[in-house]
């Protein structure tokens, strides 16, 4: 499976359901329409090769703008409306942005580029098929705008070689999905899980069920596959765990595949949301942006899940890749040894927009092949399983010992029979401290648990009780957000 134009250039799918958006149905033949409608534009203005922000709405334009950029042979860069207004400038200086597109009226009139407004365009099917753009191996489909540790956001440049060979592992897993069935997409489109929760369905005359922004997440997601019987979900697990109160009442007999992806995956979650899903293959999918969606993946058995540290194994490295492990001396390690992955292969990017330093820092060529130092720190066993044990920069020295941020997370976990999340600050002499947030419950004696699990530079030296989790945009948990909470003054016991 290439990236796959069929269903614009051929009537098959023209009266199946493309989207499902607000509870509003869009079939294939009216989401070409707005595709047509927004690419004429495209043509009309001579627009081509360029860099196109577009302003993400859960609405059927926004999706339509993405296939308009790309069958006129432009970039899409996603751009969500609720961005502070100097990210929004930085990443269109960054991207050389010119044309911004929008399915109403423009969030950031003060941007001085052109703005093009989907809703005020007529209908427009006269588009000439013939004049679709045939994209070559090395001409980039998007860029994704990622945080960046220097506070400026970095642009992952993913191409057509890149999604081509991630969508062939799609093909090559035989998950039969077939035209009609039903798929949730969750993730705002600024996450590049996104990118293949609409673009498979769409290849495969699927249905595609989009999460509105106006309620919260984890209770519609729960009304999406309940109502309209998902047959494809992908969720990232921190959503997942927000809705475990509900797992005695959830039955899911429709889904088929759940893939859990975005970070870590829990063990105890896995097996927990499996018995509401009696009839559905559960995966794990790892990996990041700049490998091109996921570059790693596991087919979870129902019984005896590897786990390492509580959570489930990431597997292998997927079809066409290959990988490196490097331990902190920089040479090549092996099984049992805690090390940096690295991933190659055609999925791999070719680098961040106008960042050189950045991408000598982070990609290198190794005999002949092209890698990404993914700043993960992982163990291989000998069954060839790879365990995630966390990023490179969440370990921390703690009185001459380096402790991973992850491991602290689980054993607290276990000890407290809750979940709880770990940061770590710099006290006023510059040395890292441990801080836990969890919920509130004070039925629980915190330390004495704690000191049955942990030794004691392990233990976290303050305690944060808060009412929930924040999670960023995609779903995530924002440590960043735990982080200044600090600063604002979060009570502590």
């Amino acid at each position: 499976m290439s990236f796959s134009l069929d269903f614009i250039k051929n009537s098959k799918f023209d009266s199946n359901l493309a989207f499902c958006i607000r509870d509003e149905n869009f079939t294939y033949l009216q989401f070409k329409e707005r595709i047509f409608s927004i690419a004429q534009i495209l043509k009309n203005q001579n627009i081509s090769g360029q860099n196109i922000g577009v302003y993400t709405f859960n609405h059927l334009d926004t999706y339509a703008s993405i296939y308009a950029i790309w069958i006129t042979g432009n970039i899409y860069v996603p751009i969500h409306h609720t961005y502070p207004q100097n990210r929004v400038e930085e990443i269109v200086s960054q991207a050389s942005i010119q044309t911004l597109i929008g399915s109403n009226t423009n969030p950031f009139p003060e941007v001085n580029v052109d703005f093009i407004d989907t809703s005020s365009l007529k209908m427009e099917v006269a588009f000439d098929l013939d004049t679709l753009h045939s994209h070559k191996q090395d001409e980039f489909m998007y860029i994704l705008f990622t945080s960046g540790s220097t506070g400026k956001p970095k642009g992952v440049q993913i191409s057509h070689q890149n999604l081509c060979s991630f969508l062939n592992h799609c093909n090559s897993m035989n998950m039969g999905l077939n035209p009609g069935d039903r798929y949730l997409q969750m993730f705002e489109l600024t996450f590049d899980l996104s990118v293949v929760s609409f673009v498979l369905p769409l290849q495969n005359g699927g249905t595609i069920y989009t999460v509105s922004d106006e309620n919260l997440k984890y209770l519609e997601i729960y009304r999406l596959l309940e109502d309209y019987e998902i047959n494809f979900a992908i969720i990232v697990p921190s959503v997942l765990a927000l809705l475990k109160p509900y797992f005695c009442d959830i039955d899911l007999p429709h889904l088929k595949h759940v893939a859990l992806s975005g970070e870590a995956v829990p063990h105890k979650l896995t097996e927990d949301f499996q018995v509401c899903c009696p009839n559905a293959q559960f995966y794990n999918f790892y990996g990041p942006t700049e490998c091109t969606i996921f570059c790693t993946e596991y087919t979870i058995p129902k019984e005896d899940i590897p786990a390492l540290n509580g959570i489930v194994s990431i597997g292998t490295v997927t079809k066409d890749l290959t990988f490196k492990l490097v331990n902190d001396e920089g040479n090549e390690s092996g099984y049992n040894e805690k090390s940096e992955l690295y991933i190659g292969g055609p999925q791999v990017s070719m680098g961040y927009i106008n960042n050189a330093e950045l991408n000598q820092s982070l990609f290198c060529e190794i005999d002949g092949i092209r890698y990404y130092k993914t700043g993960d720190l992982v163990i291989q066993k000998e069954d060839g399983l790879f365990y995630y044990l966390g990023r490179k920069d969440q370990q921390v020295k703690i009185q001459g010992h380096r402790i991973e941020l992850m491991e602290v997370e689980h054993l607290c976990t276990k000890a407290l029979k809750q979940e709880v999340a770990v940061v770590a600050i710099k006290d006023e002499r510059n040395f890292d401290n441990l801080v836990m947030f969890l919920r509130r419950n004070h039925n629980i004696q915190i330390i004495p648990e704690l000191n049955k699990v942990l030794p004691k530079y392990m233990i976290p030296t303050q305690i944060i009780e808060v009412e929930d989790f924040p999670l960023n945009d995609n779903g995530k948990l924002d440590r960043k957000a735990l982080k200044l909470s600090l600063q604002n003054g979060a009570s502590s016991n």
